[in-house]
């Protein structure tokens, strides 16, 4: 079996690559000794995986360069400017001297493995660069030493505070640096505080500022300890800060040292679970790009119900070597795939939805070509390229005759044309560029989808519910495998995800929106995939006309620098823009800061070159989404009529007396089979860890037997019973779950090891159970009995844990968070203790017992079992 070679849109263009490596292209057997050799060193190192991400012409291929010489893999680094290097080996990658493909390799460094991916930093490519960020350990954030923190690192940073990556900033060029140390690290704590000096003399002080723990470490020993510094780092509460430069191989070593000694890869389980981070094309057909997070990927093993990998490569050096298998932590790469997708989560991993993307393109062009017959070809190849780059969103015009593309700028079109020649032969050209708007939901909805054409049978009920704003669509079940056959709830699920939701108002793909599947019906003999998948659609349809839409459109950053002559004129400017304006005086002149809607932002780098005569500089970034601030002349302009959008019905299809009929969406509710109505499912929760002694928790468990933990409070709870009037709770307010932890424990029963082995167990199914449910969660734990204890609170992921301060029971901590909290969400306690339900009633909670919690968890557990 021939190896093929990393970069597989041009297969010769490795040629020169691998001679540097140490030999040409290598035919390697799946049997060779070479690849038995591989795979063992492969199987022994810690894994760890890192992104080099910046700011284009940071020096991101020169860094890789330099990890590549220092680890042996190869004899001496390339140059960009040579077009020499190992990664930079795509023809329009030389020409512009840029990075325009992420690309992977692994070496070896000490006792660690580390997989290494190079990222694009043109603003053009940011989705390629955001698509990796769900697979690293950690990131390596370069600066330019000459520009310091630009635009786009802000853009970076925004990404990795959205996956919650850890960072290490590296400051390049040292050598030819405009600024001091000084200089560019207060640079650097402006846009991302705590930022640390790691060769500093101050770095203890420095540190000790970081969080509570640290400095209290250090007041009492005068430094810090390695594992809380790391913990600090994992937890992005501080960065360290190394200065050198790549290309003349200062400070490289110190780095490689550093990524391998303060960062550590993420957990891993024994199952197996992995997460396609990119899609490419090579000479063995459509390739998966994956990163395994537990259990073992061997070749020819299932991935889905539909998909097997044929072959599993690994990564020597920037070569891919066949293996048998791929283990937790490593990067693979498969062939064989045909319907895998960039995010999407494969065994455990696909439990877990991928977190929305935080950038996205803004406008879309309509393609052109010189004969029209050619549309079908084009549309083909375009849906090639958006299987590698989803953010393109390929859509075909009402008339099927047009093809609409959404790209992020030019060096992305001047990409895609070369790419569409190279797949078709053909010249395209771009139109004019138009906003690509989105629409959510302002509030709570439901809706019910019927389709009952003859011998067809489906329907579906959901609930939208607003989201955060740039949290993209979520879907999840609320039904029970009795109510729903899991077949049936897998294949509405599936449906719900991958349709293009549009809105009512202009027709703008839908978004920022949870879907909940509430209820739903099929027949044995009559129903197929694609008559739920079509009930799907009509219920979120029907939900949308019910419910009022607000349009959003995309919003850009602005940081505009000019002399204080022109700040007038740019004031009336920005305000015509309706952009928003924050006015800063420096020593070079004046820095206007803020944002407005990119529709009216557009033109204005141009604008500010002329009427500052060429003096005044301009950096515009996109920002995400928001309200329109006049929507009804662009709700207007689109023209859009929902009912005449024959692709997306709000209507149902039922079938009387052997004939199929149509009912509007106002009318529909009365003709379901399943009555429509608000079936809101109560709970939610969250996680954190904290040490108590195994006395103390033998304590606490044991006064778990019912009786309330605070026998005085027994008394004062039952005079109250009789005052208390309780409050009707609000059916608009998201849904948060209380959960008394230790109360739980003990409804649990005996169980093997020790308490505190068993609340970090519970702890774990909490947090699986609330990533089903979605809501928000808290467990109380008691701390009252430790000494001198002034409560923690820490955050898991979405799973919120307290342990209460000396003195106050969980109790107490929960009857304070219900008053605190029921205004803001429908709230369900999760305890066994009767003497605790008035309090909560009379704010308007509701209280489910710990034996009814916990037999509803292991039903949602057999549910995912037998899915």
């Amino acid at each position: 079996m021939k190896a093929f070679p990393l970069h597989l849109r041009n297969p010769a263009s490795q040629d020169e690559s691998c001679k540097r490596e140490g030999g040409g292209k290598r035919n390697l057997a799946p049997g060779s000794a070479f690849l038995l050799f591989c795979y063992i060193i492969f199987s022994v190192m810690n894994e760890l995986c890192i992104g080099i991400l910046a700011h284009v012409d940071a020096g991101k291929t020169t860094c890789i360069e330099s990890f590549f010489t220092h680890a042996g893999v190869i004899r001496s680094a390339g140059r960009v400017d040579h077009g020499t290097t190992v990664f930079d080996s795509d023809p329009k990658e030389r020409e512009h001297g840029i990075t325009i493909y992420s690309k992977e390799a692994s070496f070896q460094w000490k006792d660690t493995r580390i997989h290494v991916i190079d990222t694009p930093g043109h603003v053009d490519f940011s989705g390629e660069m955001e698509r990796v960020l769900s697979v690293l350990d950690m990131a390596v954030v370069l600066i330019s030493g000459l520009d310091g923190v630009q635009a786009h690192t802000e853009t970076i940073l925004n990404c990795l505070d959205h996956y919650h990556i850890p960072r290490l900033f590296f400051i390049n060029k040292m050598d030819i640096a405009r600024h001091s140390k000084e200089e560019l690290l207060e640079d650097l704590n402006a846009k991302f505080s705590n930022s640390i000096d790691w060769d500093s003399d101050h770095r203890e002080e420095d540190l000790a500022m970081v969080n509570e723990e640290l400095l209290n470490e250090y007041l009492e020993t005068q430094r810090t300890t390695s594992e809380n510094v790391k913990q600090a780092i994992r937890q992005c509460q501080c960065a360290p800060v190394y200065f050198g430069s790549a290309l003349k191989d200062q400070g490289m070593e110190e780095l490689l040292d550093a990524i391998v000694t303060l960062f550590e890869p993420k957990p891993v389980r024994e199952e197996f679970g992995a997460r396609v981070f990119k899609i490419t094309s090579s000479n063995e057909g459509k390739l998966a790009h994956v990163r395994v997070s537990g259990g073992v990927l061997k070749a020819r093993m299932a991935l889905t119900e539909e998909e097997k990998a044929d072959r599993v490569y690994l990564l020597n050096g920037a070569t891919p070597v066949v293996a048998p298998e791929a283990t937790a932590g490593q990067i693979a790469i498969l062939t064989g795939t045909h319907h895998l997708k960039p995010g999407q989560g494969l065994g455990f991993e696909a439990e877990h939805e991928p977190v929305s993307p935080l950038i996205e393109p803004c406008l879309s062009y309509e393609l052109h070509t010189e004969n029209d017959r050619d549309q079908r070809v084009l549309y083909e190849a375009c849906a090639t390229l958006a299987e590698e780059e989803p953010t393109l969103s390929l859509l075909a015009g009402e008339d099927d005759n047009t093809i609409h593309i959404s790209v992020m700028g030019e060096m992305q079109k001047e990409i895609l044309r070369y790419r569409l020649k190279e797949l078709t032969g053909m010249d395209v050209e771009f139109g004019q560029g138009t906003i690509v708007f989105r629409e959510t939901i302002q509030s709570t909805v439901h809706g019910a989808g019927h389709f009952e054409p003859l011998r067809h049978y489906a329907e579906v009920h959901v609930r939208l519910e607003p989201g955060a704003r740039d949290s993209g669509i979520s879907v999840r079940s609320e039904c029970s495998a009795d109510e729903l056959p899991m077949h049936y709830q897998n294949a509405i699920l599936n449906a719900l995800s991958s349709i293009p939701h549009r809105g009512v108002l202009t027709g703008a793909l839908l978004t920022d929106v949870n879907i909940v599947l509430t209820a739903g019906k099929g027949h044995l003999k009559h129903t197929e995939g694609g008559d739920l998948r079509n009930a799907s659609r009509r219920a979120v349809r029907q939900a949308l006309m019910k419910g009022d839409s607000i349009l959003l459109e995309p919003y850009c950053h602005y940081e505009l620098s000019l002399s204080s002559q022109y700040l007038s004129h740019a004031l009336y400017d920005l305000e015509r823009r309706d952009a928003s304006v924050t006015v800063t005086e420096t020593p070079d002149g004046i820095v206007l800061e803020g944002k407005g809607p990119l529709r009216t932002m557009l033109n204005m780098q141009g604008e500010v070159t002329s009427y500052t005569r060429g003096t005044g500089h301009c950096v515009v970034m996109p920002c995400g989404y928001e309200p329109c601030v006049h929507p009804e002349p662009l709700i207007e302009a689109s023209g859009y009529d929902p009912l005449l959008d024959l692709r997306n019905p709000a209507s149902s299809v039922f079938c009387s007396h052997g004939s199929s009929f149509t009912v509007s969406w106002e009318e529909a509710d009365a003709f379901m089979t399943i009555p429509v109505k608000d079936r809101t499912r109560e709970g939610s929760y969250s996680h954190r860890t904290y040490h108590v002694g195994e006395e103390e928790l033998k304590s606490i468990i044991a006064s778990e037997s019912g009786n309330n933990r605070n026998p005085n409070k027994t008394m004062r709870e039952k005079e109250k019973v009789v005052n208390y009037k309780p409050a009707k709770p609000s059916p608009e307010l998201p849904e948060c779950l209380i959960v008394d932890g230790y109360n739980l424990l003990h409804s649990r029963g005996s169980a093997e090891g020790s308490i505190t082995v068993q609340r970090e167990e519970l702890i774990d199914e909490l947090a699986a159970y609330q990533a089903y449910l979605s809501h928000r969660m808290i467990v109380v734990f008691d701390g009252y009995q430790r000494k001198d204890n002034a409560g923690s609170e820490f955050r898991n992921g979405n799973l919120e844990i307290v342990y209460t301060r000396t003195g106050q029971t969980a109790d107490a901590y929960i009857e304070k968070l219900v008053g605190d909290l029921t205004k803001q969400y429908r709230i369900t306690v999760v305890t066994s203790d009767a003497l605790i339900q008035n309090s909560i009633f009379s704010h308007g909670a509701m209280r489910i017992s710990s034996r009814m919690f916990l037999e509803e968890m292991e039903q949602v557990k057999k549910m995912f079992a037998s899915a």
